[in-house]
C-alpha cells in the first residue's frame, strides 16, 4: 500500500446556494402583512490551504471527491438560511495547483496559503427581497445557484535547500543519513529510494535542509525511469550536489561519464 503519494487528480465541488422562501407574514388582525420570505444561505467554499504537519497527498488519493456542504433554504418571518460551511483541505508546503489541461492555477508556498479551489454558490432571494412598489407581495422567489464544480491537479514539488542527485545507488541516501538525523532506506541494488527524504543539517549556526531523491538514469528528462517525479522535486532546491559513485563495478561507467549523463538531463527538463 502507497505510503507517500506526490501527484492526485481531485475532484472539487463548492457547496449549493440554498433557495429562497415564499411567505406571507400573518398575525392576529393583519391577515395580509406582506411578504416575509427569507434569503437563501451560501453554498461553502472549497479551500486548498498549506498545513506544514501536511506532508503527502495520499488521503486524496484515497478519497478524491470532496464536497463543502450547501446553503440552507429561506425561512418564513424574515429568517434567513444558514450558510454552508467553508471545506479546508491542507495540502504540504510546495503543492502546486493545475488545471486537467496543465495550466497552473497557484503554486502554494508558505504557512497558511491558499487557494478556493471551488467556490459556493450564492443563495437564491426569498419574495421579501423581490418586493417593489409595483410588485407589493411577489408569489414567488429565486432559487439557489450551483456551487463551481472542477477537477484540478496537485501536484507536490519538494522545497529544500540542497538537492542530492545521481545515478542509482551513487550513495546519496547514505550521505543524508551521515549528515542529518533521517533515516532513509538503504540498500545494494538501484532505485532503493522511491519517494523524497528531507533531513536537517546542522553546521555550526547554519542550519540547511537536504533532499535526497530517487536516483537518476539517462533519459531521466522525457520521463525515462522514474524520470519526472524525481525532477519535479528538484525544481525549488537553491542548488544541486552531484553525488558520483567512484566505486563503481560496471565496466561501462566511471564517474566522468555520469556526470556527463546526469547534467544534460537536468539543462532539458521540461521545468527549465
Amino acid at each position: 500500500m502507497a505510503s507517500f503519494v506526490d501527484r492526485v487528480v481531485l475532484h472539487v465541488s463548492g457547496g449549493s446556494g440554498g433557495h429562497g422562501c415564499v411567505s406571507v407574514h400573518r398575525e392576529k388582525f393583519k391577515p395580509l402583512g406582506g411578504p416575509d420570505g427569507g434569503n437563501g444561505g451560501n453554498g461553502g467554499d472549497v479551500i486548498l490551504r498549506v498545513d506544514h504537519q501536511t506532508t503527502t497527498l495520499l488521503d486524496y488519493h484515497h478519497a478524491p471527491h470532496r464536497h463543502a456542504t450547501n446553503g440552507g433554504p429561506g425561512m418564513g418571518d424574515w429568517r434567513g438560511g444558514k450558510n454552508g460551511e467553508t471545506l479546508v483541505l491542507p495540502v504540504p508546503d510546495g503543492t502546486v495547483v493545475k488545471s486537467k489541461d496543465g495550466t497552473v492555477l497557484a503554486d502554494l508556498v508558505g504557512e497558511g496559503a491558499e487557494f478556493v479551489a471551488a467556490a459556493g454558490g450564492i443563495g437564491g432571494l426569498g419574495n421579501a427581497a423581490l418586493s417593489s412598489q409595483k410588485r407589493r407581495a411577489p408569489g414567488f422567489a429565486l432559487l439557489g445557484i450551483e456551487g463551481e464544480s472542477r477537477d484540478i491537479v496537485l501536484e507536490l514539488k519538494s522545497i529544500a535547500d540542497i538537492a542530492l542527485v545521481g545515478f542509482p545507488s551513487a550513495g546519496k541516501s547514505s550521505l543524508i543519513a551521515a549528515m542529518s538525523a533521517a533515516r532513509p532506506k538503504i540498500a545494494d541494488y538501484p532505485f532503493t529510494t522511491l519517494i523524497p527524504n528531507l533531513g536537517v543539517v546542522q553546521a555550526g549556526d547554519v542550519r540547511f535542509t537536504i533532499a535526497d531523491v530517487p536516483g537518476l538514469i539517462e533519459g531521466a528528462s522525457e520521463g525515462k525511469g522514474l524520470g519526472h517525479h524525481f525532477l519535479r522535486h528538484v525544481e525549488r532546491c537553491a542548488a544541486l550536489v552531484h553525488v558520483l559513485d567512484c566505486g563503481t563495478l560496471e565496466s561501462d561507467r566511471d564517474p566522468l561519464s555520469d556526470l556527463a549523463i546526469i547534467e544534460p538531463s537536468l539543462r532539458s527538463t521540461p521545468w527549465t
